[in-house]
C-alpha cells in the first residue's frame, strides 16, 4: 500500500509563503521595538523578550519544517521503491507477472484506440527438472539469472520480458504483428541453444520451447495468452526446441 503526497512544487510554494510572512511579522515587530526604544516605553524590556521567545519559537518551527519534508521526500522514495519491489522478480530482475499484466492491459487498450496490434510470447526451458535433478537447485537458480540476461539482450527498449513463472518467460511485444514476434522467436530460440551457462563446469547447454500469438480484434488479453501457451504445449509435443504460432 502506497502513500502520495502533493507535489514537490506544492511544498516549496507553501515553505516560500510561510517564510515570506514570517518576514512580515519580524518587520513589524521590530518597527513595534524600534517605536519603544525611541519613546522610552518602559515595557520595552518586555517587547523585547517577547521578541526573542518569537524569534526562538520560528526558528523551532522552521526547522521541524524542514524535518518533515525531509521524511516525507523519504517516506515517497520508500513507497516507489515498494512499489518497484513488488513488480521486479528478486532473482532475475525481470517484470514480474503482476507488472507485465497491467502492461499488456495497458497495451491492449492503447491497440484498440489506435487499431493497431501487439504479439505475445511464452517461453519455456526445456527439461530445466534435468537442470536442477543434475547440478541442484542453486545451480538451476543461477541458470535461470543468465537466462534472463540472454533474453534481454534480444529485446528491443519497448518490448517487455517477464518470469511467468518456474523456468517460464512472457514476452509482451508491442506494436509487433506475427512475423516480427517470429523473427524475435528465433533469435531467441539460437541464443539460447548457443549459449554455455558457465554456472558449472563444463558449462551448461539448454534449449527452449516457444509460443506465439498475434492479439485480435476483440479478443481478450486472457485468451491471447491461453493461445499462445496451447502454441508452447504443441511446441514441446513436437519435439522443443522450436517455436509455433497460435492457430
Amino acid at each position: 500500500m502506497s502513500i502520495k503526497f502533493q507535489g514537490k512544487n506544492v511544498m516549496t510554494t507553501k515553505r516560500r509563503n510561510l517564510k515570506r510572512s514570517e518576514q512580515i511579522q519580524d518587520s513589524h515587530f521590530e518597527d513595534v521595538l524600534e517605536k519603544a526604544r525611541n519613546e522610552g516605553d518602559p515595557l520595552f524590556a518586555e517587547y523585547n523578550l517577547l521578541y526573542e521567545e518569537y524569534r526562538a519559537l520560528t526558528h523551532r518551527l522552521d526547522l521541524l519544517d524542514r524535518e518533515k519534508h525531509h521524511l516525507q521526500t523519504q517516506l515517497v522514495e520508500m513507497n516507489r521503491s515498494l512499489d518497484l519491489a513488488t513488480r521486479i522478480d528478486p532473482m532475475t530482475g525481470l517484470a514480474n507477472r503482476r507488472d507485465i499484466m497491467e502492461k499488456i492491459e495497458r497495451e491492449s487498450s492503447r491497440a484498440e484506440r489506435h487499431k493497431r496490434t501487439f504479439s505475445i510470447m511464452i517461453a519455456n526451458l526445456d527439461n530445466f527438472k534435468l537442470v536442477n535433478d543434475t547440478h541442484g537447485y542453486d545451480t538451476g537458480d543461477d541458470v535461470l539469472v543468465e537466462v534472463a540476461r540472454v533474453l534481454m539482450s534480444c529485446v528491443r527498449s519497448e518490448d517487455v520480458c517477464a518470469r511467468w513463472g518456474g523456468e517460464e518467460f512472457l514476452f509482451l511485444l508491442t506494436e509487433t504483428p506475427i512475423d516480427g514476434a517470429v523473427a524475435l522467436a528465433r533469435k531467441v530460440l539460437e541464443a539460447i541453444s548457443m549459449t554455455e551457462f558457465k554456472v558449472n563446469r563444463p558449462g551448461i547447454r539448454i534449449t527452449a520451447s516457444i509460443g506465439l500469438c498475434e492479439h485480435l480484434t476483440d479478443q481478450s488479453i486472457h485468451d491471447c495468452i491461453a493461445s499462445a501457451d496451447r502454441a508452447l504445449r504443441q511446441a514441446k509435443e513436437c519435439g522443443k526446441n522450436r517455436f509455433v504460432v497460435a492457430a
